[in-house]
């Protein structure tokens, strides 16, 4: 099995000595990813954006049709290592046979992660990505009513946007990102990759990527190559405009997604002068450490944000742990299979959207290192929240402008019809909470046309959650999901 994923890791990834040439200052000399013919019972999709273009489109090729969909090319994806069972009850050769199980599993994983550098050894990109997280977040957040938000699927939106732009509009969504030019984009896209990516059976973090593409259209073939080899991005052909187009992409998300975005609906409407789809989608499931035990689950009330009072089952328990208290707020963490999620409840008075109105918030709220230990009472609501957000105001509110306009958006590196630009921008997320742990999931579609008073004892922390509050869902030095829980 090692052999095997060995050699699947190496058609896919750089070598260990991406790690030296990050040191020597050398630009690595990536191998292109393998394509293979898909040819699976139904398209898949993740999360996505979705570019149009006007006029009509004229003719293009396709591969074979597959689902109602053309399926050009699909990345290989690595077959990682799953984490063994501990033998329940086994004898002395059982237990030995699972050490030595488990050790070649995170020699595995090791090896997986160090194929390049480490997100915490990036500073570069650490500080861009707290830095769009921190900005993009107070934009897409703003509001009413429950709102979730995935930085890191739209991260990954406008990095393949970035590949399929140019000129002014490409340095645009480069100056956004944080990055110097594409060669330093497609490195982060890869260590970001690594750094989140998880399959092993105790947790799940997946990223998918896809381009849709309008099979009337001919596109630039070394393009789609790009976004297959840094970006693991699928190549599809469909006929816009029609309901097997939008069933497809569907079904793609919610096969991404695991059911929690798509099963219940079309996720975006297309025409027939879409010019193409992007799609990156974001699925995490994860249980915590130390589960809510279900007895202690009980009835009460949480007041909404205006004012309506609803009875919930809320969650239970009592642990030794660091908090912040700081000016406007409280907060502490619940560690889980895959990285933790940080609760936020807001002073009386104080919405989360004034915290959120900070773009250093996210950064401040994430950092533990001089909060306070002591004893940190639960009390959390269960809650399945979704929303569906325009992203348009939040993409140009972080500068990117020039790809809404038609008379000056660059799309030649894509495609040579004239003009193109991005006409929808929108994500939709899920994420559900209960005593055994979280699911969540995000689509991004980007479309072109052509508290209570404190307890005496300053060293407790009552974290009863039972009014509008945050939550951010973190792996590592990555922000995964942000949301605003106003009613459950």
């Amino acid at each position: 099995m090692m052999d095997q994923y060995r050699r699947a890791n190496d058609s896919l990834h750089p070598t260990p000595r991406a790690v030296e040439r990050t040191v020597t200052g050398e630009r690595p000399r990536r191998k292109r990813k393998p394509l293979k013919a898909l040819v699976p019972a139904g398209v898949a999709a993740v999360a996505a954006a979705a570019l149009l273009v006007t006029g009509v489109p004229g003719g293009g090729e396709g591969g074979p049709l597959v689902a109602n969909a053309h399926a050009i090319a699909q990345p290989v994806y690595p077959d990682l290592p799953q984490c063994p069972a501990e033998p329940a009850g086994g004898s002395q050769a059982a237990w030995e046979q699972f050490n030595e199980d488990y050790d070649a599993y995170w020699n595995a994983w090791r090896e997986y992660r160090d194929e390049v550098p480490a997100l915490y050894d990036t500073p570069e990109l650490k500080a861009a990505l707290a830095d769009f997280s921190g900005k993009s977040t107070a934009l897409a957040l703003s509001g009413e009513d429950n709102r979730v938000y995935s930085p890191v699927s739209l991260w990954f939106a406008l990095a393949m946007l970035a590949e399929t732009t140019g000129g002014e509009t490409r340095q645009q969504v480069l100056d956004a990102l944080g990055a110097e030019d594409l060669d330093q984009l497609r490195d982060w896209a890869d260590i970001l990759w690594h750094a989140i990516y998880v399959d092993d059976g105790t947790a799940t973090t997946l990223l998918g990527n896809s381009i849709w593409l309008n099979e009337n259209v001919t596109f630039h073939q070394d393009v789609l190559e790009a976004l297959a080899e840094h970006y693991y991005a699928g190549s599809y052909q469909v006929t816009m405009g029609t309901d097997e187009a939008d069933q497809a992409l569907s079904d793609w998300v919610a096969e991404q997604t695991k059911g929690l975005i798509g099963s219940d609906g079309d996720v975006l409407h297309t025409k027939a002068d879409t010019l193409n789809i992007l799609a990156s989608t974001l699925y995490y499931k994860a249980g915590w450490r130390d589960e809510f035990m279900e007895n202690l689950t009980e009835e009460d009330i949480f007041t909404a944000a205006d004012g309506t009072e609803i009875c919930v089952d809320f969650m239970h328990r009592t642990q030794d742990a660091t908090f912040l208290r700081q000016n406007g707020y409280q907060a502490a963490s619940l560690s889980t299979t895959s990285g933790e999620m940080i609760f936020v409840l807001p002073d009386e008075g104080v919405t989360p959207a004034d915290l959120l109105a900070d773009p250093n918030f996210l950064e401040e709220v994430s950092n533990f290192e001089h909060g306070i230990f002591g004893e940190v009472q639960w009390s959390v609501p269960k809650f399945d929240v979704k929303s569906d957000l325009d992203l348009k105001p939040t993409i140009e509110g972080l500068g990117i402008t020039d790809v809404f306009d038609p008379d000056v958006s660059d799309f030649t590196p894509l495609t040579d019809l004239e003009p193109v630009w991005l006409d929808q921008a929108k994500q939709i997320a899920r994420v559900k909470v209960d005593e055994k742990g979280v699911e969540a999931a995000a689509v991004t579609l980007l479309a072109t046309d052509g508290a209570a008073a404190l307890p005496e004892d300053p060293t407790i922390c009552v974290m009863d959650l039972d009014r509008p509050f945050l939550f951010i869902i973190r792996d590592g030095s990555a922000i995964l999901f942000v949301g605003v829980v106003e009613q459950v």
